[in-house]
């Protein structure tokens, strides 16, 4: 299984690393602080993707899992200026399946995106959460308030 991973994974910096530029608004990337944040369900395994549908809009894709917890988010990304490299809007919805139960909910979100080099780049928001049960999430209240810090892979 291990080797099957290794060459999927170099399969895929291979395939990234060998165009010139990235297309417009495609990237892969994992959320660093829900990665390591112990308040985030002892830290989540996580991986995001999104995909430029036309203009300055991105349709994007997330998932996330901890010991308790399975996050699946769908949303759409209005970026302010060029794909990936300027402030955006994200507005979707997630459906949060806890051991207790599910719910789904609002997810939003306002950050910036940059790209360090041609297929390198970072997203950072503010991101809230709303109508998800804020018992399924460790949260006393809800709306929900989160910091997110991304590593992409633009392709």
């Amino acid at each position: 299984m291990k080797k099957i991973q290794l060459t999927l994974i170099i399969a895929l910096f291979a395939a990234v690393f060998s165009f010139p530029e990235p297309a417009a608004g495609h990237g892969i990337g994992i959320d660093l602080i829900k990665l390591v944040d112990e308040n985030q369900d002892r830290g989540m395994w996580n991986v995001h993707g999104q995909a430029g549908i036309g203009g300055d809009i991105a349709l994007h894709l997330g998932y996330a899992r901890g010991d308790a917890l399975r996050i699946v988010d769908v949303g759409v990304k209005y970026y302010f200026g060029r794909y990936m490299n300027s402030p955006f809007i994200h507005l979707g919805a997630g459906h949060f399946d806890h051991d207790a139960g599910s719910d789904t909910g609002f997810i939003g979100a306002l950050g910036l995106e940059r790209m360090l080099t041609t297929h390198i780049g970072f997203s950072s928001a503010a991101k809230i959460t709303a109508g998800a049960d804020h018992d399924y999430l460790g949260y006393p209240e809800s709306p929900i308030f989160q910091a997110t810090f991304s590593l992409m892979l633009a392709f």
